[in-house]
This record gives C-alpha cells, structure tokens and sequence, in this order.
C-alpha cells in the first residue's frame, strides 16, 4: 500500500483502469451471451494485431499496409498443415510461426532500407503479394474457396473457452509489447523516428535496427494471425487483402498512435460500429467514417490522447504550480530523456 500512496496520480489512475480492464475482461462471459463475447474475442485479436502495426508506425515512424500479409501467412500455414496435412494443433502453430516470422523477415529485408512515402509503398506492394499469391495458390491456399476444416484445440472448443484463452494471450503480448517499448531498443527506435541521420552519426546500425522491429512487430501479427484462424476456423484471400491492413491502422489512429492501448480501443470501438450499430443503422459506414473526421479533426492523438491531455488539464487545474515530475506534458522532457538513455546503452 505504501508504494501504491507514492505513485503519483497518473499511475494510480492507470493501474485502476487496467485492474478494471482485466476485471471486467474475465467476467464478460458471465456478463453478455455468446454473439458480445464473439465480438470482444474478435476485438481482441484485431487489436493485437492493431498494436504489431502500432509499434512500427507508432514508435518506429514507419506505417505499413502489408502487416495482413504477413498475419495471413501465419494462418495460412497453420490452415495447410490441418486441411492438406491434416497434422496435429502443434505442428499446425510451429508452421504458423515459422511461416509469419518468415515473411516478415523476407518484408523486412526488402522494406528496411526505406523509410516515409517509400516505406508505405513497399509494404503495400508487399501485403498484395501474399494476397495474390493466395489466389493464385489453389493447392495449398484454396484460391478464392481458402481453407476450411481448421478445427480449434482440445480445450478451446466453446465460445467462452477460447475467449478466455485470447484474452491471455493478449495480456501476454501487451506486456511483452510493454517490456519492448520500454527497453533501450524501444529508446533507439524511438530515436530512429525523430532523426535517422542523428542516430547513425551516434553509431547505430539503422537499417538493422529497422529489421529487428519489422521482425518484433511481425511476430505479434503472426500470433494475431494464428488466434484468427482458429477463431474463424476458416481462411480465405481475404485476410491478406489491403482493407485487413488498412483497418488494423486505421484502429491504430483512433486509439491513439504511439500508446499501446489506444490500438485496442480502436479495434472496440470499431467492432462495434462494425457489428453491432450496423444492425440497427443502414449507413453505418457513414458514422465510421465521421467519427474518424471528428478525431482527426478534434483529437489527433486518438482518444487516448484526447483523454490523457483532458486528465492533464484537470491535474492542472486542482494542483496548479505543484504539478511536478511525471505529471508534466511528456513531451517537455522527452528529448532530453530519450537522449540520456541513448548515451548510456550506446549503439548495437
């Protein structure tokens, strides 16, 4: 308790909120019928997958729009090896791994060289590769009909089984995501972002650095993909296709980029636009599409960040002059910070 009393009241706030979160998130089947807790087992995973382009766009600076391509591969791995191979659950998520990791490496080694309008254009070239490589692999990826009989493991066979099995995964992720961020990797990727050539006069390998994040950031999008599959227990071209790209950073931009939760906020909330208010409003891509207008427009850090400056506004106001410390805007003391903890890692 005494160390809870010296946080300060940013940090309380936010282990409340999270302890909530989880909370809430391991009572939801108890709470809502089947059709909600297919829909927050769907939001889950989108934003997982939300968050691996969140972490290149976010704090790397690089915006991909081939990330499907590479969750797609993973499920079609994981889909050849229990359709065509008829192997075990095993076998089936080794090969999805092997297969996402791959490619993101084969991504990674084309794309890391690049960085901006350049960076976003080989990723897309990229994603559409898988996609029509999907179609035109009828053997092992079903072509347009994909891949059926992709049955889930022992275990996991009910809604809110494999619910609860997603929901830690994901926890497990985020912390790792948390850890990565954090680390002096995250402080050097963070320094990519704001000066390449800064960071190469320090002595980093750029490029390579570029390569380890593509490959950290894929292997998140490889376990979202592999999650999807078995919740579907179906894959099709559809999964590589640039719309599964697009709205994964589109989640990204309305939960805020560079904030980890915000992306799986985005992916809430556009679940249910999508799922949910579509039932009762026919043009409900219309409400989608204002409510990214209003954030664009009103809140161009997300709705966390929208948040985050209204909760600064009022620590500001009930304690004034005495708002001190980690209080403070971040980006007063960010350069500062990131520079310090770039000077005493050094260059890898």
């Amino acid at each position: 308790m005494e160390l809870v009393r010296r946080l300060s009241p940013t940090a309380r706030l936010k282990l409340v909120l999270l302890a909530v979160a989880i909370g809430v998130g391991i009572a939801l089947p108890y709470m809502v019928g089947s059709f909600l807790v297919g829909l927050a087992t769907l939001a889950l995973i989108g934003g997982l997958f939300s968050m691996s382009i969140d972490l290149l766009g976010g704090y790397g600076g690089l915006i991909t729009l081939g990330q499907a391509g590479v969750s797609a591969a993973a499920g079609y791995g994981v889909g050849y090896m229990a359709n065509r191979i008829g192997a075990g659950y095993m076998a089936q998520i080794l090969t999805g791994l092997a297969v996402g990791l791959l490619v993101s490496a084969i991504f990674g080694v084309m794309a890391m060289r690049s960085d901006s309008v350049y960076f976003i254009m080989i990723t897309l070239a990229q994603g559409m590769i898988v996609w029509g490589l999907s179609i035109r692999l009828n053997r092992i990826t079903g072509a347009e009909n994909g891949l059926t009989g992709i049955a889930r493991p022992p275990g996991l066979t009910l809604y809110w089984q494999y619910y609860w099995f997603a929901l830690g995964v994901v926890l497990v992720c985020s912390l790792l995501l948390y850890v990565v961020v954090r680390s002096p990797f995250g402080s050097a990727i963070r320094g990519i972002r704001e000066s390449e050539g800064r960071m190469r006069m320090l002595g980093y390998n750029t490029s390579l650095q570029k390569l380890y994040l593509f490959m950290v950031a894929g292997f998140f999008a490889t376990i979202a993909g592999i999650l999807l599959v078995y919740l579907n227990q179906f894959i099709s071209p559809s999964s590589a296709h640039l719309t599964a790209s697009a709205i994964g950073v589109l989640q990204a931009i309305l939960g805020g980029m560079g904030t980890l939760v915000g992306p799986m906020i985005g992916s809430f909330v556009l679940v249910f636009i999508r799922n949910v208010v579509s039932q009762y409003l026919e043009r409900w891509p219309t409400l989608m599409g204002l409510t990214f207008i209003v954030v664009i427009l009103f809140a161009r850090r997300g709705i966390v960040g929208a948040l985050s400056r209204g909760w600064r506004a009022w620590l500001r106001r009930r304690y004034g002059d005495e708002l001190t410390g980690p209080e403070k805007p971040a980006e007063l003391g960010a350069d500062v910070a990131l520079g310090a903890q770039l000077k005493a890692t050094g260059p890898s």
